[in-house]
C-alpha cells in the first residue's frame, strides 16, 4: 500500500512525495479487569491490562482480542472478565483501525492539495488563507481560513524570513 506525504523521501513532484506505508510494528489492546488483578502475592490490585500483539505474531483483530481475554481471565477474580476484555479488545481494535485508515486516506487528499492557498482580494485589501487542519486523535480534516491585513501578511512574512535566517545561523555554527 502507498500513501502520499509531503516531505519526506523519493520525490513525485515538486510538492509532494512518495513513501510507503507501514503496518504498524505493534498493536496494542488496553482493557480493564473487572474484579481486580491477582498478583502472585496473593494480592488483589485494580487497574488495566495491557496486551501487546506484533506483527511477528497474527497481528489482527481476533488474535488481539483472544489474547486479551485469555490475560485478564487469568488474572481477574471475575469469572466474565474474560468475556468482557475479549469484546472491548476487538472494538478498541476497531476504533484503532478507522482511525488509521482515515488518516491514510488524508495523506492522499493532502498530496492533492496544496497546504496553503493564500489568494489577495484587491476590493477590501486584505490577503485570504485557506488550509486543512487534522486532528491526530480522531483523523477528521477540518478546513480553516483566516483574512490579513496587508500589515499583517508583511509581518508574516518578515517573521518567516527571519526563521529561516536563524536556522540557517545554527546550521553553520
Amino acid at each position: 500500500m502507498w500513501a502520499v506525504e509531503t516531505g519526506t523521501s523519493v520525490t513525485k513532484n515538486a510538492n509532494s512525495y512518495i513513501r510507503k506505508v507501514e503496518k504498524p510494528a505493534m498493536t496494542i489492546a488496553t482493557v480493564d479487569a473487572p474484579g481486580g488483578i491477582v498478583t502472585k502475592s496473593g494480592k488483589r490490585i485494580s487497574g488495566k491490562v495491557i496486551v501487546a500483539d506484533s506483527i511477528g505474531g497474527y497481528g489482527d483483530r481476533e488474535s488481539l482480542a483472544v489474547m486479551a481475554g485469555d490475560t485478564v481471565a487469568r488474572v481477574s477474580t471475575d469469572s466474565s472478565a474474560g468475556d468482557k476484555a475479549y469484546e472491548d479488545a476487538r472494538e478498541q481494535y476497531d476504533t484503532d483501525r478507522v482511525v488509521e485508515n482515515r488518516k491514510i486516506s488524508n495523506m492522499s487528499q493532502f498530496s492533492k492539495n496544496p497546504a496553503l492557498t493564500m489568494y489577495y482580494t484587491p476590493s477590501t485589501d486584505t490577503w485570504d488563507l485557506s488550509w486543512m487542519d487534522e486532528d491526530q486523535a480522531t483523523g477528521f480534516i477540518t478546513p480553516r481560513s483566516k483574512k490579513l491585513t496587508d500589515a499583517q501578511a508583511g509581518f508574516m512574512y518578515q517573521q518567516y524570513q527571519e526563521a529561516q535566517l536563524t536556522k540557517k545561523i545554527q546550521k553553520d555554527e
